[in-house]
């Protein structure tokens, strides 16, 4: 076990970890919103399958441009869009066609409505109107997509535009990977569920799992949550044990620390090989990184500190690595620039990842302390709003208001 490692070194020891991916499904595609694609999606047909009308207008052939200008076109009737007729032009002649409608053989360019004027059955060019090149308004046949063309790679999260694309291609079903099931066990005598009414005031109301569970969810899995556990040894490994039947992944909150009432720590290295326990990053140093071995299938512990701030900020950093191998995928943390507003102040050797407020101001990231309520873990409410992480080095120095610095938008979840 490896202990007080350096944030660096826990990422790649989790980059390097070799971890099963998950099973597949397949879905309605209406369904797949916030999936992960297993599979790539190629192009059945070409799209446009035929030259279309991209706007409504006349189509005529651009050899007749000098007949369009002086003695007019003659209007040989309407091609409206779905018309499942195949028009011809003659020469010298043009057919009212419509957005999307198939463009009539002989044809090769669109006059759009607004630059024509019809008179006596004859389209003229309108003397004011732009000189129409060729070509124009035509959509030519695989401009969208070319039959055999991968149109979504595997391994991408499927958002609405996905959803209109795979629409587009007449994809009904499509392979995703299954949702990480991922566990949430908070332990700690003195956590009050939501709801729940003490007569007592010595409590802290359960926030770590109601946080977590909706973390996971926005990160695509599906999250369990399990009862508070109680200040016993024994019990936390049996929970444990029991949850690692159901998940693939298992987040534990509190616990973590040297207390005489910490077991989490003793429990988790009972059952389980623990890879690093003990990471120099403020917040959440206590994290720890396990393996659950089950013979069949190895499981993932993320053992995460018991402030709220601190359990949701390492389970982003760690977690969404641990999910994007699940799917396939290499995910590295993007780390933008921003300009700082406010003077930073060090005392903590630790890389710090300190929460600040983020706006953008004529196009690049500035970056404040100003809405901040003391830089405590416990403080929830800084989570909250337009904000983001400051990454402070490790062993940096005091950095001055107007100074660049690294931010990463802890929202993104990939």
């Amino acid at each position: 076990m490896l202990k007080n490692i350096s944030f660096y070194e826990a990422i790649q020891i989790i980059q390097d970890m070799p971890i099963d991916s998950l099973s597949r499904e397949k879905i309605i595609f209406q369904s797949a919103l916030g999936r992960v694609l297993a599979d790539n999606v190629v192009a059945k047909v070409n799209m446009p399958v035929f030259c279309t009308s991209s706007m409504d207008g006349f189509a005529f052939n651009y050899n007749d441009l000098k007949v369009l200008q002086t003695e007019g076109l003659v209007l040989e009737g309407d091609n409206p869009a779905g018309e499942e007729k195949n028009f011809e032009i003659s020469p010298k002649s043009t057919i009212k066609t419509f957005t999307g409608s198939k463009m009539p053989k002989n044809s090769d360019t669109i006059l759009l409505v607004e630059s024509a004027i019809v008179k006596d059955n004859k389209v003229f060019l309108d003397p004011k109107a732009k000189m129409p090149k060729k070509g124009d308004w035509v959509r030519q046949i695989g401009e969208n997509y070319i039959k055999g063309e991968i149109l979504l790679q595997k391994g991408i999260r499927i958002g609405p535009y996905e959803i209109g694309l795979l629409a587009d291609a007449n994809e009904v079903f499509v392979e995703v990977f299954r949702k990480p099931k991922v566990g949430i066990l908070t332990g700690g005598a003195e956590i009050l569920e939501v709801g729940e009414v003490s007569e007592g005031k010595n409590f802290v109301r359960s926030v770590n799992n109601h946080l977590l569970n909706a973390m996971v969810y926005s990160m695509g899995g599906e999250a369990i949550l399990y009862p508070i556990m109680p200040d016993d040894r024994k019990t936390i490994v049996e929970m444990m044990s029991e949850a690692f039947l159901d998940c693939d992944i298992l987040l534990t909150t509190g616990g973590m620390s040297m207390g005489d009432y910490d077991f989490t720590q003793q429990a988790m290295e009972e059952i389980c090989e623990v890879v690093f326990k003990g990471v120099r990053m403020k917040p959440g140093k206590p994290v720890a990184y396990g393996i659950y071995d089950n013979k069949i299938q190895k499981r993932h512990l993320l053992a995460l500190p018991g402030f709220p701030n601190s359990a949701a900020i390492t389970f982003y950093l760690f977690g969404s690595i641990l999910f994007s191998k699940m799917f396939q995928k290499t995910y590295k943390h993007q780390f933008l620039k921003a300009t700082l507003r406010d003077d930073i102040l060090r005392n903590d050797s630790r890389v710090e990842f300190r929460v600040c407020d983020v706006e953008i101001i004529e196009g690049r990231y500035e970056v404040s302390f100003s809405s901040k309520k003391i830089l405590q873990s416990s403080v929830i409410n800084n989570l909250c709003g337009d904000s983001a992480l400051v990454i402070l080095e490790e062993n940096g120095k005091n950095i001055s208001k107007g100074s660049e610095v690294e931010i990463l938008l802890f929202k993104n979840f990939f």
